[in-house]
């Protein structure tokens, strides 16, 4: 195992790249849910949340790694805690 150097991002591999892919898209699919469960539009939860509704869009379907900051701020904008929206999120497979 390569030393990690800290406060420098590091590339994923293959396997965690796609690791990566499979958690972003749960998430996502776990957020669509309950905005539709409060019946709430893509722009009412931006507004909420103080984000740009492209933002919040491309964190439903998957296409972006979002930052624990901006789950809190959505979560606050739905009326759920954080971590209702991290239910059901796929357990990690051994390394």
């Amino acid at each position: 195992m390569s030393r990690v150097i800290v406060n420098r991002p590091q590339a994923l591999d293959d396997e965690h790249r796609q690791e990566l892919l499979v958690l972003q898209k749960h998430f996502g699919e776990r957020l669509r849910a309950v905005r539709h469960a409060k019946e709430m539009t893509l722009e009412q939860v931006a507004a909420g949340s103080g984000l740009h509704a492209n933002y919040v869009g491309s964190v439903e379907r998957g296409e972006r790694n979002v930052s624990l900051y901006n789950i809190w701020r959505i979560g606050h904008s739905l009326g759920v805690e954080a971590q209702e929206l991290m239910i059901a999120l796929p357990k990690r497979s051994a390394c």
